[in-house]
């Protein structure tokens, strides 16, 4: 595969080859000298997208950093070219700073080595609900949020979007409330939407506006040094985080006593602003949909 690895080390380390480092800095490269609306041909995006690939397979969870490459790939295939846009740039840039920062040394070391702390029955879960009455809502070891979208998100956000901003945002406020909860730990929540949970699992989603959230969530793993993995979770068994979402309080109340956590004991937390993340989402999508061809 072209990787280096350390079995004398323990444990075992894999690097990536110094050349292969320079030969994708010189794509990289490329990118952050042009200008906007500067044409690179079907070659060069083939090219990039193959080893930024190749280099998510193999050490670094990025795939979810690739979505503008892609996009760019599929229309320069149609139209024979493709010029670079303001998310390209910055999706490039993003790379550039890994290749560069990084000692492109990764650990290899099996999940079971690193069991979770959390049981099944108190991981954190969440849920979203679409439509005139859509919110999103979460739960764990009695601590909960629930909000209703906007007009503008559900307009704008699919019911996948609209669970991994949910998803991302509880996980960020069980943090902020106390970073001991993840900090240092390998946990499992729970969400039964099945294609967020694929990409969250995976690293990896060419949805531009989920790849802005696993960028996020990336971020948040490696800064608070934790690793999360999604279990799907059939929808009548996500009660209490569904409840939340459509702002059914009983049934949230019940469940939530269900599980052990009377409403004396229950502690409320309030969704800060997502207007910032909201915009981000929909801009990384609407960069990507302005590459489609025809338009």
């Amino acid at each position: 595969m072209g990787v280096d690895v350390d079995l004398a080390q323990d444990p075992p380390v894999a690097s990536i080859p110094v050349d292969k480092v320079e030969k994708v800095k010189r794509y990289l490269q490329s990118v952050r000298d042009a200008k906007v609306g500067d044409k690179r041909e079907l070659q060069f995006w083939e090219e990039l997208l193959g080893i930024l690939n190749w280099i998510s397979s193999v050490l670094v969870s990025g795939r979810f950093h690739l979505a503008q490459v892609v996009s760019a790939r599929r229309a320069a295939a149609y139209r024979g070219g493709m010029r670079c846009t303001v998310e390209l740039k910055k999706e490039c840039q993003w790379w550039w700073d890994v290749i560069t920062k990084w000692n492109r040394v990764a650990i290899l070391l099996p999940p079971v080595h690193a069991p979770s702390p959390f049981s099944i029955v108190d991981s954190p879960t969440t849920d979203a609900a679409g439509g005139v009455n859509g919110g999103g809502g979460g739960f764990f070891a009695g601590m909960w949020c629930a909000v209703k979208f906007s007009q503008y998100e559900i307009d704008n956000l699919d019911i996948m979007e609209l669970e991994a901003m949910t998803y991302c945002i509880f996980l960020k406020m069980l943090i902020d409330r106390d970073p001991g909860l993840v900090q240092g730990r390998r946990f499992t929540a729970r969400n039964d939407n099945q294609p967020w949970v694929a990409a969250c699992n995976g690293n990896d989603s060419s949805k531009p506006a989920i790849a802005v959230l696993l960028a996020w969530l990336h971020e948040l793993m490696a800064l608070y040094s934790f690793s999360v993995e999604l279990e799907w979770i059939k929808s009548a068994d996500n009660i209490a985080a569904d409840a939340l979402s459509r702002g059914d309080r009983l049934r949230f109340l019940q469940a939530a006593s269900d599980s052990g956590f009377p409403p004396s004991s229950l502690v409320f937390l309030q969704m800060p602003s997502r207007s910032a993340l909201v915009s981000k989402m929909i801009s990384a999508k609407s960069s990507a949909q302005s590459m489609h061809p025809g338009r």
